[in-house]
């Protein structure tokens, strides 16, 4: 019986990111049951996590549950992992009065909007917005329900503690993308780079990236860059990070500004070929497991579509755009290999690495909508998680009993035609 080193990256998509919730809790549940009984069966274990806006916050959480804690011996854990994931989104959920009326108002409104009824537009940047922030809390809203960096640190309360060490030792690796908005950089915050600035790690990339490489970059891990992750434009101003160095087209010299950062999805949705930027070709993670919230498919009732259907479908392209040109680079990859092997460069430090797919069902993915993805109902929410605890359940047991025979991308990615 082996044991698969893979990563997981998980696709933002506002609260339709619930159903990521489900995956993952059940991962998380059938990785303790399977290692408890190693005779029955391969096994996995999770190497690194990534992702993006929503889904970033779903990676977050996992992986500042198993990571170690100096301040906390519950860490480091499956159960702790767990239990941040359901922290999370009990939170993130309307719970409170005022916050059930916000959330219906907010869910009416965006309708009405859908359907081309005019409303004036809001801007992120003006004063109406902060009072209507102060109004709320003033009538009871949760401070976590309504700013991402309270909710992210009321999330993982001992970030300041993590045992780095210990965690370098576990190998055990997060990623958030988001798009800095004045340079027009791909970022990612990554705990690899942490790690590397404690001289934990050994950085092996040939190209110092403020000298060689731009429109690409990758910063330690903090919460503000988790929050980055997840501002949308028109919602939120865009997320302040101070004092970050940034390359220049003179050779040699930098400039340390503020960065302001918006959601990854203008990115990396989520960042997956930077899970393989790592070591020779053995430390690099045998199978990418994609919790993709955008559906690739679609089909519509031409007749009808509407305003707020092509609307839907433009926010899946987007959210996908990136996800897919990632996945092609990895499948080319794959191909070279299989034809040429990989004992000479460039290809030695590769190897072939499987991408496989978990997606909701055609029905639930085809149901949703736009606007859906701002509800923050509990009902809503729970009704994804169940659905991802339902769809996980039996794509696991489908990946361990078939092996190399198991659906993986980009078939899976598809839906079955239908007679």
């Amino acid at each position: 019986m082996g044991t698969k080193k893979v990563a997981i990256a998980c696709q933002g998509g506002g609260t339709h990111a619930a159903f990521t919730w489900g995956v993952l809790t059940t991962i998380l549940e059938a990785k303790k049951r399977w290692d408890a009984r190693p005779e029955d069966g391969d096994t996995f274990d999770i190497v690194a996590i990534s992702g993006t806006s929503a889904g970033a916050l779903c990676a977050l959480a996992t992986w500042y549950g198993l990571a170690p804690n100096t301040a906390d011996s519950s860490h480091g854990t499956i159960d702790k992992a767990i239990e941040r994931l359901n922290f999370l989104w009990t939170n993130f959920a309307a719970t409170t009065p005022v916050e059930t009326a916000h959330n219906q108002i907010v869910g009416t409104l965006l309708e009405w909007k859908s359907k081309g009824m005019p409303f004036p537009g809001s801007n992120p940047y003006g004063v109406t917005g902060d009072l209507g922030l102060a109004g709320l809390s003033m009538l009871g809203a949760r401070r976590q329900y309504l700013e991402f960096p309270a909710l992210l640190e009321a999330l993982c309360p001992n970030f300041a503690t993590i045992d780095w060490p210990g965690l370098a030792k576990a190998r055990r690796r997060v990623m958030v993308g988001a798009i800095e908005v004045l340079s027009g950089n791909f970022e990612v915050f990554d705990s690899d780079k942490t790690l590397e600035q404690l001289g934990l790690l050994a950085d092996e990339r040939t190209a110092a990236q403020y000298e060689n490489i731009r429109w690409r970059m990758r910063r330690a891990i903090s919460l503000e860059g988790v929050a980055a992750s997840g501002t949308l434009p028109g919602i939120l101003p865009a997320q302040e990070i101070r004092d970050m160095v940034f390359p220049t087209p003179e050779e040699g010299r930098t400039v340390t500004r503020s960065g302001y950062y918006w959601d990854g999805l203008y990115s990396q949705n989520p960042p997956v070929r930077d899970l393989l930027d790592v070591g020779a070709g053995q430390e690099k993670p045998d199978e990418i497991w994609v919790v993709r919230i955008n559906p690739q498919e679609f089909n519509p009732t031409w007749a009808s579509i509407g305003l707020d259907d092509i609307r839907d479908r433009e926010n899946d392209l987007a959210g996908n755009l990136s996800l897919n040109q990632e996945l092609e680079h990895i499948l080319t990859v794959n191909k070279w290999i299989e034809a040429y092997g990989n004992s000479h460069p460039p290809l030695n430090d590769r190897k072939v690495i499987q991408v496989r797919t978990i997606k909701m069902t055609r029905e639930t993915a085809w149901g949703l909508r736009h606007t859906s993805k701002f509800d923050r109902s509990p009902g809503h929410l729970a009704r994804l998680r169940d659905e991802g605890q339902m769809v996980a359940s039996q794509w696991l047991a489908d990946w361990r009993t078939l092996g190399k025979a198991f659906a993986s991308y980009p078939d899976d990615a598809r839906y079955p035609e239908t007679a």
